[in-house]
């Protein structure tokens, strides 16, 4: 991988890369808790090209978040760099309705054992790697989660947000374990960009986990969840937008940069 020093300061990851599944949780807690998923600095663009350049000057260089297509091409060339033994699957959104197959993950082998790993989801995505095993559960203080094989649906993806005082686990997404090519990444990143149907453009977003909560933008509405306690407020311009994702979110994106769904 190219510059995969930078990389790595971009994530605040100090440790080596190493071919481990121990490496494999710290890589994926790096990621997670530094880069948020954000929607506000994609391009306006028809083309379906993933150019590694522009999403690793952008997510790493320019200092932005990303979504999962993103983020899984800097992802990919990382796991080639170690060594790592890997699977591209793409998932269907179960929250806040059913979608096409529209969110990519990854499958990794360590042994004999196969791991999911998802940085790509937001905020209520696992908060670390999965087992691919039936009813396998990662319980964690504020968010667990859990993955069921189901004769439908394939594989499901499930949290719980330990917080609430009726937590309940909550399906988020589903995935067939059958093989991902590239054509169907770009029709699922075409679609995710410029289909009225896809919750990507019909909204502007941007999500990052805390240790024990997670912050929020969704539109011009400001979220922020610490263990029991939840507070909102609105946005009230793209100037204020521009300052939070910087102070909170530690992204820069000018206000004039920013893509507001609204605004279309």
């Amino acid at each position: 991988m190219k510059d995969v020093e930078k990389y790595l300061k971009r994530l605040n990851l100090n440790e080596s890369p190493a071919k481990t599944h121990s490496y494999l949780s710290v890589l994926h807690h790096a990621h997670f808790f530094n880069v948020p998923f954000e929607n506000f600095s994609v391009n306006d663009t028809s083309d379906v090209r993933l150019s590694r350049d522009e999403i690793f000057t952008k997510v790493v260089l320019n200092n932005q978040g990303g979504i999962c297509f993103e983020f899984s091409v800097l992802l990919q060339e990382l796991f080639d760099h170690i060594g790592f033994s890997y699977e591209v699957r793409l998932a269907r959104l179960l929250i806040p309705h059913t979608t096409s197959a529209t969110h990519q993950l990854f499958i990794l082998n360590i042994g004999s054992e196969r791991w999911l790993f998802d940085v790509g989801f937001g905020a209520k995505g696992p908060r670390t790697l999965l087992l691919m095993a039936d009813g396998y559960i990662h319980n964690d203080q504020f968010l667990s989660s859990r993955i069921t094989e189901d004769a439908v649906q394939g594989w499901i993806i499930s949290v719980r947000e330990n917080s609430k005082p009726d937590a309940v686990w909550e399906a988020i997404y589903s995935f067939h374990d059958v093989k991902t090519f590239p054509a169907d990444i770009s029709m699922a990143y075409f679609y995710t960009l410029h289909s009225p149907e896809s919750l990507l453009n019909t909204n502007s977003v941007a999500s990052l986990p805390q240790e024990n909560g997670r912050i929020s933008i969704r539109n011009n509405i400001f979220t922020e969840v610490k263990g029991f306690e939840s507070k909102s407020f609105e946005i009230p311009d793209d100037e204020e937008a521009s300052r939070i994702l910087k102070t909170r979110f530690g992204i820069t994106v000018l206000p004039e940069m920013i893509n507001h769904a609204r605004k279309k």
